[in-house]
C-alpha cells in the first residue's frame, strides 16, 4: 500500500521577514532623526562614541578581573551624563539647525540676487525697474530717517504715512 506524507511548508521565510522589518526600520531613521530629538540623539551618540573610545584605552591597560566593574562604571557614567545634558544637547542641536537654516537662506538669497542681476544686465527693462525701485527705497529712507529722531508716536505716524511698496520680480 502506498502512503503519502505531506509536510507543511511555510509560505514565507522568517529570515526574509526579519530582513524586511530591518529595512523598514532603516528607512524610518531619516524621518525619526529630523527635529529636536533627532539632533539631540545624534549629539548624544557622538558623545557616547567619544566616551567609549576613551574607555577602550583605559580598559586596554586594566586587568581582566576589573573589566566588568569598569564597563559597569562606564555605562552608569554615560547614562548619567546623557540624562544630565539632555536639555543642553537638545538646545545645542536646535541652535545648530537654526544657524544652518539661516546660512542656507542667505546663500539662496545671494544666488537669487545674482540671477536677477544677470537678467537685468541683459534686459534694459528689468534694469530700469530695478533702478526705479532703488530710487524709491532711497526716497523713503530720506523721509523716514529724520522722523526716526523724533518721539516714538511721531516716528510711527511718519512711517505709516509713507507708501510701503516692495519690488518683486
Amino acid at each position: 500500500m502506498t502512503s503519502f506524507i505531506n509536510t507543511p511548508q511555510p509560505d514565507h521565510h522568517h529570515g526574509a521577514d526579519r530582513m524586511e522589518a530591518l529595512m523598514d526600520a532603516v528607512q524610518q531613521v531619516p524621518r525619526d532623526v529630523s527635529g529636536k530629538r533627532g539632533a539631540a540623539l545624534l549629539l548624544g551618540s557622538a558623545l557616547a562614541a567619544a566616551v567609549i573610545a576613551v574607555a577602550y584605552e583605559v580598559m586596554d591597560s586594566a586587568d581582566e578581573s576589573h573589566l566588568l566593574m569598569i564597563w559597569m562604571g562606564l555605562w552608569i557614567a554615560l547614562f548619567s551624563a546623557l540624562a544630565f545634558f539632555a536639555t543642553t544637547l537638545r538646545a545645542a542641536g536646535q541652535q545648530v539647525k537654526c544657524s544652518l537654516d539661516g546660512w542656507s537662506r542667505r546663500i539662496a538669497e545671494a544666488r537669487a540676487d545674482q540671477r536677477l542681476w544677470a537678467i537685468a544686465r541683459q534686459d534694459s527693462r528689468v534694469m530700469a525697474d530695478l533702478q526705479s525701485a532703488m530710487s524709491r527705497s532711497e526716497a523713503v529712507e530720506d523721509v523716514v530717517a529724520p522722523a526716526m529722531a523724533a518721539e516714538p508716536a511721531a516716528k510711527l505716524n511718519a512711517f505709516m504715512a509713507q507708501p510701503h511698496t516692495r519690488y518683486h520680480i
